[in-house]
């Protein structure tokens, strides 16, 4: 019976709530753009985007806990939290950048 072994790797908490800021802030703006291309789909996007962001982070939270090895959970979990603060690096320079902060100009 091994289609019972699943390989399921629990993220910790501090790390389903980075996953799930970004994808809001990813599906934030992308219906932006959405909505800019096509301004008759504000109202709809508007209305769900909580909705739809939630669901989708939700989504991705199982996806990658299910896709993680669970022979080797510690170091699964630090490739994950390495990803995750190289987003948060990026995402702070373009930020520096845009301030006009001296060394961060883009």
């Amino acid at each position: 019976m091994d289609f019972l072994n699943f390989n399921f790797v629990p993220l910790p908490d501090a790390s389903r709530l980075a996953i799930t800021a970004i994808v809001i802030s990813v599906v934030g703006l992308a219906f932006a753009k959405i909505g800019e291309l096509l301004p008759w789909t504000i109202p709809f996007l508007s209305k769900y985007k909580e909705e739809i962001s939630l669901s989708l982070a939700a989504a991705l939270i199982g996806l990658i806990e299910n896709a993680l090895p669970s022979a080797y959970p510690d170091i699964s979990l630090l490739v994950v939290e390495l990803v995750l603060a190289v987003l948060a690096a990026i995402g702070l320079f373009k930020v520096l950048g845009k301030a006009g902060v001296k060394g961060f100009r883009a």
